[in-house]
């Protein structure tokens, strides 16, 4: 699928955008924003990382404040707007090729986030996916998490037709033009799995490679909660696979980098 042309790809030099959305991570944004660019390094793309910080209340916020480097670029949340408006807040302002949604958890590898992008590039898909089944080999530290992951894509794969192994995953590659004229209006979790339905009902292709996953556990800090996310997943499906087309995009002539994840609510 080629998208349509977005003003802001008219004028940007770069390649990929990374989307950190953080929310008391003080123990692991550190060492994730140093892994991503020791992994960057040997890489010719031109990249911008964009750290969006969720109301931090445990050190995060203050740790992004002390930042001199100006990348990455850092937003600062006055009120929580849950992972899925931090995201959409993130993807209005990014200016890459592509973006990836890539979570400073520690629970993917950076380097993973590279054979995602090539993979997605040489596929001249829309979308990429780091699936955490492929290959075997399956971690999670909650079964109730497992199985839900399963259902929500079994549910994805028979409403709309696809052939995908983990819908549910944090790693997310999509092309710059196409995250950004989507009108997405989940604000948490649930945001994960309407990119998926979004770029199937829009007629994207959607591509997966591996990721290795190293699942963390609620005393470690993991905020995903398997019955009350799952089940506003499993209404973000069955809503998208009724919803007409065309409120699958914004208004052509729309700049989604001016606007925040309230008002693209309201946007035709």
């Amino acid at each position: 699928m080629t998208s349509e042309a977005n003003p802001t790809s008219q004028f940007t030099d770069t390649d990929l955008t990374v989307i950190m959305c953080a929310y008391n991570e003080i123990e692991r944004i550190g060492p994730a924003l140093e892994e991503f660019f020791t992994s960057a390094q040997e890489r010719p793309e031109v990249v911008e990382v964009i750290v969006v910080d969720n109301g931090s209340t445990d050190g995060t916020r203050e740790f992004l404040k002390g930042m001199d480097e100006a990348n990455p670029r850092v937003i600062f949340n006055e009120t929580n707007l849950g992972k899925g408006g931090s995201i959409r807040k993130a993807i209005s302002a990014s200016t890459g090729r592509y973006v990836v949604i890539h979570d400073p958890d520690l629970e993917y590898k950076a380097a993973d986030v590279w054979t995602l992008l090539d993979a997605t590039k040489d596929a001249n898909a829309t979308m990429g996916l780091g699936s955490r089944v492929i290959g075997g080999n399956v971690s999670y530290e909650y079964f109730a998490n497992y199985l839900g992951v399963r259902l929500l894509t079994w549910s994805i794969n028979l409403l709309f037709g696809a052939r995908l192994t983990d819908s549910a995953t944090a790693m997310k590659m999509l092309e710059g033009d196409h995250a950004r004229r989507m009108k997405l209006r989940c604000s948490g979790f649930d945001l994960d799995f309407e990119l998926v339905t979004s770029t199937l009902r829009l007629g994207g292709t959607i591509i997966e490679t591996r990721a290795e996953y190293s699942p963390r556990t609620v005393a470690q800090g993991k905020k995903l909660r398997a019955y009350k996310d799952g089940f506003a997943a499993l209404r973000a499906i069955l809503s998208d696979r009724f919803r007409a087309k065309r409120k699958f995009t914004i208004t052509s002539g729309i700049d989604a980098r001016t606007m925040d994840p309230g008002s693209l609510d309201d946007a035709d």
